[in-house]
């Protein structure tokens, strides 16, 4: 739920509104979630997969910038995928807030939608030239073996969605659950590792990757990221 959530309450500093929806149909070994690879020509994120979505635009239209976002996240997918989803459909998931350390800052809202019917996926070929369909579950093993780019959001989303046994069940969590949210602090880790922690780690507010308690972080290195949640039970 996106209730009076704790994103709309946070200085965010110019970040970009924007949306993301994660598109969820059944089969016959289990969910499997739609992600696209954007163009390799891209400056930010060439060629990694990743959920369709982008920025709210003037003329998405809401009451609120939670209802402008499912606007926005309504027509992205369309204008990515060639998919058309009812507004009424989408259930909010989670929400992230670009680390301030970046130059470039999004505020991103992620909705689950289950696929309205079995219509073929066409991607615009410009800022998304592939797509697929895969359980979450082997998009991370692919993403551990270094063979699928994964932004951080995505692998996080992912090992949320790979606790559901099928869409029904991870729409009906989503719409019983806070939506998490999730504000990054980029510290160096041992070697080349870079630790993002986020709200709920105990080391979050002190920026201690090493204080001891609940763990709420992923760590990258060389292109891999590996999450961990332990008050939620959650681990990549």
């Amino acid at each position: 739920m996106f209730t009076d959530h704790p994103a709309l309450h946070v200085e965010r500093d110019g970040a970009v509104v924007a949306a993301t929806v994660l598109i969820l149909r059944d089969s016959e070994s289990g969910p499997e979630v739609l992600l696209l690879q954007r163009n390799p020509e891209a400056r930010n994120m060439g060629g990694a997969w990743m959920f369709p979505g982008g920025k709210v635009d003037a003329e998405d239209p809401g009451e609120n910038e939670v209802a402008r976002a499912a606007s926005a996240a309504v027509r992205e997918i369309k204008e990515e995928a060639s998919i058309t989803v009812e507004p009424s459909t989408l259930v909010g998931f989670s929400h992230w807030l670009t680390p301030v350390v970046e130059k470039r800052r999004f505020a991103t809202w992620f909705y689950l939608a289950p696929m309205p019917t079995e219509i073929s996926v066409i991607v615009d070929s410009s800022e998304m030239v592939q797509a697929r369909w895969v359980r979450p579950e082997v998009a991370l093993q692919e993403h551990r073996a270094g063979e699928l780019r994964l932004p951080p959001p995505t692998v996080v989303s992912l090992v949320d969605l790979s606790r559901h046994g099928t869409v029904s069940g991870a729409l009906e969590a989503a719409r019983h659950r806070d939506a998490p949210f999730y504000f990054p602090k980029i510290l160096p880790g041992e070697g080349k590792q870079m630790v993002m922690l986020y709200p709920g780690d105990a080391g979050y507010d002190s920026s201690d990757i090493d204080a001891e308690g609940v763990r709420h972080r992923s760590t990258w290195q060389d292109g891999v990221i590996t999450y961990e949640n332990t008050d939620a039970g959650m681990a990549l």
